[in-house]
């Protein structure tokens, strides 16, 4: 029980990392995949799991391995610079510790990016 808390957390915690990443917002992300915003909710807040389907669904609405979703990856294990997967920089922006300012600015920079790359 204590280790299935334990993936719903860091679930959780990735999911609204990526959330905010992204300037979505629950309804938005809740509309794209075809849930309730309420569902988006318990997700971010650790009170549901998603279903299976609905674990790929967000895996490749997001473009991150679901590894990195259900949290197996906690380390960066290559340079991020040159790798363009999102896991290694979802997991370096978790080990930086922003305040809330800062936080937004990263996010907003990481979209700007993210637009001229596409």
């Amino acid at each position: 029980m204590e280790n299935l808390l334990k993936h719903r957390l860091l679930f959780s915690k990735r999911l609204s990392y990526l959330i905010k990443c992204n300037g979505l917002s629950n309804t938005e992300l809740a509309r794209a995949i075809k849930v309730s915003p309420g569902l988006i909710t318990k997700y971010t807040s650790a009170k549901a799991s998603p279903s299976y389907e609905n674990f790929i669904q967000l895996a490749d609405y997001f473009c991150v391995s679901m590894d990195f979703l259900r949290g197996k990856h906690y380390h960066i294990s290559d340079d991020p610079i040159k790798s363009n997967n999102m896991d290694y920089w979802m997991e370096l922006i978790e080990m930086i510790r922003l305040n809330e300012v800062e936080e937004k600015e990263v996010f907003e920079y990481l979209r700007l990016l993210i637009n001229n790359l596409n």
